[in-house]
């Protein structure tokens, strides 16, 4: 059993939508902030974050999913979303769950994808998180959206993504900064979970990135993406829990 409230943040069309979820007993918790990745909403493919959030609430931490605007139940236009507007968006829900009283002073994030860079850089901002869990994340934006064809023509509006505009902002504020660099700022505790088949977000520069800094790396063996296999999202669900559990409380 758990409490479960939504919320939204913001002016009428802009607001973000978000749901928290936390134990029934007891009067402040840990608190871990979910960022869902691209296209991505709160619940995120075969319902990572919900399922992720009730084995966390039952070890006794809170959790605060939400969409960033533009996707998901949150407002505003996909077509003008970036990586840096999360970001302001994760700030501004950062904020809102310091203020609740339910929030102790230990929080962590969990960054899925391009939440992972977002996630990223929220936490080389932010040195007081205690933990930060990163899956299959887009740490090496660089080279992952100076891609050829992430190229504006002169006469592109926007590109047509999975029947959703993506204008020009996503890809020119996605090269104006490094997450690999900004993450060198935080050094609190810090996993990252990556399939090795991942076909989205290769996973060696990942594994190098990893390895060269001495970062901690769980590698979910032939996982693609969204590990769509039993075996592969209760490993990630295993690992996941145990580490939060284990920095958290």
């Amino acid at each position: 059993m758990s409490i479960l409230e939504s919320f939204t943040l913001g002016e009428k069309g802009k607001r973000i939508f978000g749901i928290v979820e936390r134990p029934v007993t007891g009067k402040s918790f840990p608190t871990v902030l979910m960022f869902h990745g691209f296209t991505g909403e709160h619940i995120v493919s075969t319902f990572k974050f919900p399922r992720l959030s009730r084995r966390l609430v039952e070890k006794g931490i809170a959790t605060v999913r939400f969409d960033f605007r533009g996707s998901g139940d949150s407002e505003g236009e996909f077509s003008e979303m970036s990586p840096l507007t999360e970001l302001r968006d994760a700030e501004e829900v950062y904020s809102f769950v310091r203020s609740r009283e339910w929030c102790s002073d230990r929080l962590g994030v969990v960054g899925y994808s391009l939440g992972g860079m977002v996630g990223s850089l929220f936490a080389g901002r932010h040195p007081e998180i205690k933990a930060l869990l990163l899956w299959s994340p887009v740490i090496m934006n660089q080279e992952f959206f100076n891609r050829k064809d992430y190229t504006f023509e002169s006469a592109e509006d926007y590109k047509d993504v999975l029947g959703l505009k993506l204008g020009s902002i996503f890809f020119d504020d996605g090269r104006s900064v490094d997450a690999s660099e900004e993450l060198k700022s935080y050094d609190g505790d810090l996993l990252i979970v990556h399939g090795s088949d991942d076909e989205s977000v290769p996973y060696l520069p990942v594994k190098k990135y990893a390895f060269d800094r001495g970062l901690k790396l769980h590698t979910v063996e032939g996982a693609n993406h969204k590990y769509q296999r039993i075996d592969w999202i209760e490993e990630l669900f295993s690992v996941s829990s145990d580490f939060l559990a284990k920095t958290l409380l």
